[in-house]
């Protein structure tokens, strides 16, 4: 591989996108920083679009064709004739002076020059059959360009020789290389170092007349370089063959640079010194290249490093050294790191990142999904010219013959895309499962009757998971399965359910029929004497009345009849309970307040104890009366002649016979007082006189 500039600022459309297991396919390794800008251009004096130069992968740079594997770079793409490829050294500045050492230093002098044959030669490829005199190597890279240059030659005489080459690196070109080849000759006299032949390649910033650090290289004879060998025709010779330099520009976009190669002889101008260089075209840094079967991914990074050490994505894993890396299997999607480090003194170490881009197939059905029946859904992934793409089963499908057809299946469905390279024939396949939702089924409780001011629970039930309940009147909620209904009327629910989706939807219906309550009245309260009687009269709607009930039952004539008497003897509270025919329950009560009068007491102020049956016996007499606390009876002197106590009125066998100290009293008028509890609780005293008559 040459040499080259590359600028990794342009866009890489990949063909295949990045989804999926790697199983086939080929890669592309690119400079870490890589980022989506394109049409960079290296300037001269000539501006040309910078390519990128894959040997085992397939890209689509600049909008150009992707082109298979063996797509070679189009002219043009670097600054021109950067890599002697017009087979002069047009665009490049010659020098020619001589060496010497001043102030203990060695020091070239050049002045512009014409190209001298012998001092800027340039050879053919087709010369690479002509090998150096003394190291025997090719006088051109084996990978190299067309053309290559040797500065110098093998004639003695303090000579200088320098080429030189300007170009402007692109302001968006953070991640800018550049790579060339060199082999070196050198007669080793056993000077001093400041004295020896040399080799020196350089990058100067023009603007400020500096040169790049990691950039600057000199070759000194005997100043144990490594890789020098010594040679086999003249031992006094010491040679390099051809090896490769990569120098890191991305720090310098839009910098103004010069490209320096210098060859001198000894400065005491008896031994001589001579270099070959070989500067490429614009390429990428490094190689991949992947092949299908077996599964195996080859890397190679860029040449001319001591040292190379390839890491995973995150410098965790140390996955090989060298030059090149193979990889059996090949990685997953993926980046991989290669730390370069160059020999001792001869430029920077720096860190490369390979970035596995698969550009053949990686197919993607897309992910599993779930959708309602005949609903369209878009299967796959954007797919390019450069592959084939088949779908299996085709049932259903828009086309089976694209990358992302629209497919309608009615019910659950897996597809599987084969995708084919048409360059190799490589394929990937994948499937997509394809979930329907089914037609959802929900019951519903049975028609509810209830009674006016009564609640029912409705309930929904079956495969849905959101419900809708409407009217909403009467409903604690509307959006659950069992609901609460507390309808003032007859009322029909609908309910809703639905599959969760917006796929499916059934509805239900609950009819809630609403009975009126019966209304009783059972009168207005009323005040009634203690032993006196109240027969209930009430009226009644929304009937007919099937059952009554009566509370309390105390004093009651009957607790399940319409019209029940009291007998009044307290102050008491009655309640009456309707139910109607659809066992709707109505209330209503009344208050019956009760008083205790004298009228309802009553002593004779007369009697005639003579045994004829007739008033015979004096006694207290009354209604609405519970007990007569004592009843007793006095002479007109004063004197007590009969009393009893606690007991029943109407009782003569509590009354007075008339008789003092067993025999009857004389005719004469006698004093009674009389103490009475009523039934509700009164007591009344009573007092007067009664005659006993003979």
């Amino acid at each position: 591989m040459k040499g080259n500039f590359t600028l990794c600022t342009l866009f890489i459309v990949l063909l295949l996108q990045a989804v999926g297991s790697n199983v086939n396919g080929q890669w592309a390794l690119l400079r870490q920083g890589f980022g989506g800008r394109g049409n960079g251009q290296w300037t001269m004096g000539n501006s040309a679009n910078l390519g990128i130069l894959n040997n085992g992968g397939l890209l689509k740079l600049n909008n150009q064709k992707p082109q298979s594997s063996n797509y070679k770079q189009a002219e043009g793409s670097c600054p021109a004739n950067i890599d002697f490829e017009a087979g002069s050294l047009q665009n490049w500045n010659c020098y020619t002076g001589s060496t010497s050492v001043r102030n203990n230093t060695n020091e070239i002098t050049v002045m512009p020059s014409p190209p001298i044959t012998g001092r800027h030669t340039l050879y053919a490829k087709g010369a690479a059959t002509l090998v150096d005199p003394y190291g025997l190597f090719p006088v051109n890279p084996p990978d190299g360009s067309g053309y290559a240059v040797r500065l110098g030659n093998n004639i003695n005489g303090s000579e200088a020789e320098r080429i030189t080459y300007e170009f402007t690196v692109p302001a968006n070109a953070n991640d800018a290389t550049f790579t060339y080849r060199y082999a070196v000759v050198f007669q080793d006299p056993g000077h001093n170092p400041n004295e020896q032949p040399r080799f020196i390649a350089r990058i100067l910033d023009v603007q400020t007349n500096s040169y790049l650090p990691c950039a600057s290289n000199e070759y000194i004879a005997t100043a144990s370089l490594p890789g020098f060998q010594s040679s086999t025709v003249d031992a006094s010779v010491k040679y390099k063959p051809w090896s490769s330099v990569f120098i890191n520009l991305g720090a310098y976009g839009g910098k103004r640079l010069k490209v320096e190669f210098t060859t001198a002889d000894c400065t005491k101008g008896a031994h001589w010194g001579y270099a070959y260089v070989d500067v490429g075209e614009c390429n990428v840094t490094a190689s991949a290249h992947y092949e299908c079967n077996p599964n195996i991914a080859s890397f190679t990074g860029p040449g001319g490093f001591q040292e190379y050490k390839w890491y995973d994505n995150n410098f965790s894993t140390l996955l090989g050294t060298g030059e090149n890396l193979v990889l059996n299997p090949a990685p997953k999607i993926n980046n991989i790191n290669v730390v370069v480090i160059p020999f001792n003194g001869f430029g920077c170490s720096d860190t490369l990142q390979a970035s596995i881009y698969p550009i053949l197939p990686l197919a993607n059905a897309g992910p599993d999904t779930i959708i309602c029946p005949d609903h369209p859904i878009l299967l796959g992934s954007p797919g390019t010219s450069a592959f084939t793409y088949v779908w299996s089963p085709a049932s259903f499908l828009s086309d089976p013959l694209i990358a992302q057809p629209v497919g309608t299946p009615p019910k659950p469905a897996s597809y599987i895309i084969t995708v084919t390279s048409i360059e190799s024939g490589c394929i990937d396949k994948d499937t997509m499962n394809i979930q329907v939702f089914q037609p959802i089924d929900i019951s519903v409780s049975p028609d509810q009757t209830i009674c006016e001011g009564q609640s029912v629970n409705l309930q929904a039930m079956g495969s849905a998971v959101l419900f809708n309940w409407s009217p909403g009147v009467g409903l604690n909620r509307t959006n659950i399965a069992n609901p609460v209904a507390t309808p003032k009327s007859t009322t029909t629910y609908q309910v809703i359910g639905f599959d969760g989706h917006q796929c499916f939807t059934d509805t239900g219906l609950i009819k809630v029929v609403v009975h009126p309550n019966p209304r009783v009245n059972v009168g207005p309260d009323v005040t009634r004497a203690t032993g006196s009687t109240y027969t209930f009269s009430p009226v009644t709607q929304n009937g007919p009345i099937v059952s009554w009930q009566w509370t309390p039952a105390d004093d009651l004539s009957c607790i399940d009849c319409t019209t029940p008497v009291a007998t009044i003897k307290r102050n008491r509270t009655y309640l009456a309970k309707v139910t109607n025919e659809f066992g709707c329950v109505g209330i209503d009560s009344m208050n019956i307040k009760t008083f205790c009068e004298s009228a309802q007491v009553f002593i004779p102020n007369a009697f005639s104890p003579d045994g004829d049956g007739l008033n015979d016996v004096l006694m207290v007499r009354g209604k609405g009366i519970a007990q007569v606390r004592s009843f007793r009876i006095f002479s007109r002197w004063g004197e007590l002649v009969f009393e009893r106590t606690n007991f029943q009125p109407n009782d003569p066998a509590f009354g007075w016979d008339g008789k003092v100290r067993g025999v009857t009293g004389p005719a004469e008028v006698y004093v009674y007082m009389a103490d009475v509890v009523c039934e509700n609780d009164l007591i009344n005293s009573y007092r007067g006189n009664v005659t006993l008559l003979r």
